[in-house]
């Protein structure tokens, strides 16, 4: 996982997730400035033409993202999402974010969708870092508060 200092609280809070588990998607792992998400496509998961719902590939994205930047224990949101549909996926599907650079107020992250034939989408997405901490904010160490 991570040396976060309160990683454990954290996983099991990104865990909880009421709309990943509505997607029916599963935190695989993470750590900070990263996560891997993946999903078993089901017939809930596509559209009227029968592949997967194009909503369904950025949401995955999107649920890698929220872990990602919110990893480091600040709260953080989302100031943009774009999304590249790549082709159909099928079967499993995994997105993993990577965070490509972070200031204390923003970070930029690309978010790859990918099934066992390769890529599927590609998101790059901007996230805004609050002042405010997940969990307590008083229980987080002030040089991690301080660096991070």
């Amino acid at each position: 996982m991570t040396d976060q200092p309160r990683a454990a609280e954290l996983d099991a809070f990104f865990r909880a997730d009421p709309h990943a588990r509505a997607l029916g998607a599963e935190l695989e792992a993470w750590g900070t400035g990263w996560a891997r998400v993946s999903l078993d496509l089901g017939p809930r998961h596509l559209n009227f033409a029968g592949t997967p719902h194009g909503g369904v590939l950025f949401a995955l994205g999107d649920v890698a993202l929220s872990v990602a930047s919110n990893s480091w224990g600040r709260k953080a949101v989302a100031l943009s999402v774009d999304i590249q549909f790549v082709r159909l996926g099928t079967g499993r599907l995994v997105a993993e974010a990577t965070e490509r650079s972070r200031t204390r107020r923003t970070a930029s992250y690309l978010i790859e969708v990918s099934d066992a034939d390769g890529l599927v989408a590609s998101l790059h997405a901007m996230a805004y870092r609050l002042s405010a901490w997940h969990l307590d904010e008083d229980g987080w160490p002030p040089a991690w508060r301080a660096a991070y």
